[in-house]
């Protein structure tokens, strides 16, 4: 069976689940967005049970807030000289919608509880029909649920501590095209379209936070423990094209394209955020928040194969990620040029925790700076946050010194763009 020779490299297009690591999003709720995702000093609205569940100990009666973010992004892809040619390929124009919705209820001076349903996890990329890179992404996209329910308890007038659980559920769908190769270093057959695709099973971590208040402003920390992910019930399916040459036929008519079930596991990463918030006078305030990621937690990928013939399995793979911890700093302004409106900035830093090695057409990360802007108005019990959010990437190519360091030796530079858009919508009784 010489066109058993199969490139079927379901390894690469599992890192995509971990290259969203650098597309986390942290942005759910509208207000605390739109001042560049801080909010872990200051308890503004009931999205506080994302950013630091102890402010709900602060809030009054019962709080709902809820709503979405649009996001769109696009990025563009130079190829290497010579190899690919230095020609331009760009991803496809697609739009995800995050969701947040949370709910308090404060019971007396010292309790307070809530809950929190969020999908930090939820982009993707989708290349173009012709991108020279399918053999490693054609697209990728997941999808993760959080459900968090918390308790806070005020130890003082201006001081709360709180805990509480993360209940995660996740979902990945990620696209290729695979060749056959009919000899050692031929150019290959493109034969099909392999689709993998798999929910997880149910993960649960916990959260830990404080929160000091003041009228002047306050001061705050949380903790979100990581959460491992065990995908077992993937699937491995393979659209084979219409209209192959002679040999791509032989080749598949050997039986090379099987239907694989893969399993394999992942780690969302533990977070720490530390800020503070001063409000000098009445009608202005900042914050400024320092995030780390645990990414380093994460070194590699293992993949498990079956399928029903033995003969039909591939090997157990492994995926080497080499992630590092990142950085975050985020600053936020809020200003209420009258008693019912408000008008928020913000700045954001990302470090990526992305190695050049692992920088690729799935999910390609780079440094960031953002920059967001919103408003919001009050409507006696009723209140409506909306904004927007530039994601700038700096510039990340896989060639170093004149060497390329793409683990997949596919080399170039990439060029990364995203805008983010909030709408809230809150209540209290």
């Amino acid at each position: 069976m010489k066109y058993r020779l199969l490139f079927f490299a379901i390894s690469t297009i599992a890192t995509g689940v971990l290259n969203a690591g650098g597309f986390n999003l942290y942005e759910f709720g509208a207000r605390a967005s739109c001042m560049g995702g801080t909010g872990v000093a200051y308890p503004w609205d009931a999205s506080t049970i994302f950013y630091n569940p102890s402010g709900i100990a602060f809030l009054e009666g019962t709080q709902f807030y809820g709503g979405l973010d649009l996001v769109t992004s696009k990025a563009k892809f130079t190829g290497n000289q010579p190899i690919l040619g230095g020609t331009e390929h760009e991803t496809k124009e697609n739009w995800f919608t995050p969701i947040h919705f949370y709910f308090s209820q404060r019971f007396n001076e010292n309790l307070a509880a809530g809950v929190g349903v969020t999908n930090p996890f939820g982009l993707g990329v989708e290349w173009k029909d012709d991108f020279p890179g399918r053999i490693i992404s054609r697209s990728s996209e997941i999808i993760s649920f959080y459900f968090s329910p918390v308790v806070a308890y005020a130890l003082s007038e201006g001081l709360s501590v709180s805990g509480g659980l993360d209940v995660v559920f996740s979902r990945v769908e990620l696209k290729r095209s695979t060749y056959i190769f009919d000899s050692p270093g031929s150019i290959g057959y493109e034969v099909a379209e392999v689709t993998l695709k798999g929910p997880s099973n149910v993960g649960v971590g916990f959260t830990a936070s404080l929160m000091y208040k003041s009228e002047k402003g306050g001061i705050g920390f949380m903790y979100r423990h990581k959460v491992k992910q065990k995908f077992k019930d993937g699937d491995a399916t393979f659209e084979i094209f219409q209209n192959l040459s002679v040999p791509q036929a032989v080749a598949i008519a050997t039986g090379a394209l099987i239907d694989q079930n893969v399993s394999t596991e992942l780690t969302y990463p533990n977070i720490a955020v530390a800020g503070i918030y001063h409000k000098p006078f009445d009608w202005f305030g900042y914050e400024v928040n320092v995030n780390w990621f645990g990414w380093s937690t994460v070194d590699q990928l293992v993949l498990n194969f079956s399928a029903e013939d033995p003969d039909d399995q591939l090997p157990t793979q492994t995926v080497h990620l080499n992630y590092s911890d990142s950085w975050q700093v985020r600053v936020g302004v809020n200003f209420k040029p009258i008693e019912k409106l408000d008008i928020y900035g913000g700045y954001i830093y990302d470090l990526t925790p992305q190695p050049i090695e692992s920088v690729g057409p799935l999910l390609p990360d780079a440094n960031r700076s953002d920059f967001s802007i919103g408003a919001g108005y009050a409507m006696g019990k009723f209140r409506v946050d909306a904004g927007a959010m530039l994601v700038n990437f700096e510039e990340r190519s896989t060639v170093e010194d004149g060497e390329g360091k793409n683990d997949n030796g596919f080399d170039g530079t990439y060029n990364s763009l995203a805008n983010l858009y909030f709408l809230s919508l809150g209540f209290n009784l």
